[in-house]
């Protein structure tokens, strides 16, 4: 399950739990915080990139590892951000 207690409460929550409840609409790289970098990583999970399957909202290390993961196995520069080509990829992967 998903321990809540390690989300600041300026990080907010979609009541849904499906990996489609939100959407990525800025670049992500380490350090953001929010709604659509928890869609972030519960899609790393769903494509099998993410073995910690850390669901925090926080943009760390791990986090940064399993994009690389996710880059290389689609073909995109492993470069460990969410830019315009990895988002759209994410998007085609999990909706």
């Amino acid at each position: 399950g998903i321990v809540g207690s390690s989300l600041t409460a300026t990080a907010p929550l979609s009541s849904g739990n499906t990996v489609n409840s939100s959407t990525i609409s800025r670049n992500l790289f380490i350090g953001r915080r929010g709604a659509d970098v928890t869609y972030l990583q519960r899609c790393l999970v769903k494509a099998g990139v993410y073995p910690e399957a850390i669901v925090s909202g926080y943009y760390g290390n791990l986090t940064t590892a399993a994009v690389r993961r996710f880059q290389q196995k689609y073909g995109i520069s492993p470069v460990g951000y969410v830019g315009t080509v990895t988002r759209n990829q994410l998007l085609s992967v999990c909706g």
